[in-house]
């Protein structure tokens, strides 16, 4: 999914399914909410300036008290609310290891007060079922159950980012790869640490170039990660050596840890067809079809589950733009 920009008066929310299995029971856990007597997953509105995988982990840290990573997307729902039309996006999601780097990059959360959410209990898909109120909640529930009966639910998130804007060539007397980012791509630098963070990133990998490294430093610096700097993903090297980038990329697709990597506008088609190659007719969203592929600051995730024939691309979403409530 791409942020985008909804009709004025459009109530936007995000949340997430956050699942176990225990016993080899796949189990969900659902919020009730005292006001309208209801079972729901965990959601909320969108605050001014947040992104919506941001906003998915902060609402189900209030409600539910536990930090979770965001995995693949699953439906999103519309649905009238008085004069207005809610939106609310979510996510599958699980809870994250007290150990994970991304936790650091977050913010404190203060928990929900009993009047808003009284009761939080983990579900069994045939409770679920029953106990959840509104048939419509359940859409997000089938897919979710869907990807794990044929093994696609357990994803790590593979962050694809172009770097933040960076001052334009004619501008800029000194070598090409020490280049630096303009002001607003420093902002952008910075709006990007939750966004890699609600995904969990527990790796960064960039080109070594100066617009690159600085898109990435806000992240490394919030989490304590190091940035692993590969010469093959910098312009130079994949105008002399394509397959080299390409092997590079590969490689780092295969690695199991959840990771960023920061590359360049023109290696972004050489990039884009590795992933395709492990794309399936099954994979959910679309990889962007014409250059430049992402604009800059541009943000690429490929859920990836890991098969004994290697990685698979499960779902794929883009995120380029804040969306404002």
């Amino acid at each position: 999914m791409s942020d985008l920009r909804y009709p004025p008066g459009t109530v936007i929310a995000a949340g997430a399914l956050v699942w176990r299995v225990r016993n080899g029971e796949l189990q969900v856990l659902a919020v009730h909410r005292p006001r309208y007597n209801d079972w729901s997953w965990p959601k909320g509105k969108l605050d001014a300036g947040e992104t919506l995988p941001a906003c998915a982990i902060r609402e189900v840290a209030e409600e539910t008290g536990k930090q979770v990573i965001l995995g693949q997307p699953l439906p999103t729902l519309r649905y009238p609310t008085g004069e207005k039309t809610k939106v609310v996006k979510y996510w599958a999601a699980q809870v994250i290891s007290e150990r994970s780097p991304a936790l650091k990059a977050r913010p404190q959360i203060k928990p929900a007060s009993k009047n808003e959410i009284d009761a939080v209990r983990w579900l069994s898909i045939p409770q679920a079922r029953e106990r959840i109120t509104f048939p419509e909640d359940l859409r997000p529930l089938e897919v979710l159950v869907e990807a794990f009966e044929r093994d696609r639910l357990d994803t790590r998130a593979f962050v694809l980012v172009r770097h933040a804007r960076a001052k334009r060539r004619k501008a800029w007397d000194g070598p090409d790869i020490k280049r630096p980012i303009t002001k607003a791509g420093t902002q952008r630098a910075h709006e990007l640490v939750p966004l890699f963070a609600a995904f969990g990133a527990r790796k960064v990998s960039s080109s070594p170039a100066e617009r690159c490294m600085a898109t990435v430093q806000p992240y490394s610096e919030a989490t304590g990660v190091s940035v692993t700097e590969h010469k093959s993903l910098t312009e130079p090297s994949h105008a002399d050596k394509p397959l080299r980038t390409a092997e590079t990329f590969v490689q780092l697709l295969r690695k199991p840890s959840s990771r960023v990597v920061c590359a360049h506008r023109p290696t972004l088609p050489t990039i884009v067809e590795m992933l395709r190659a492990a794309t399936r007719p099954y994979t959910r969203g679309a990889l962007p079809r014409k250059n430049p592929y992402l604009p800059a600051g541009g943000v690429l995730v490929a859920h990836v589950a890991d098969t004994d024939g290697g990685p698979i691309v499960t779902a794929i979403e883009t995120h380029l733009l804040h969306v404002h409530p």
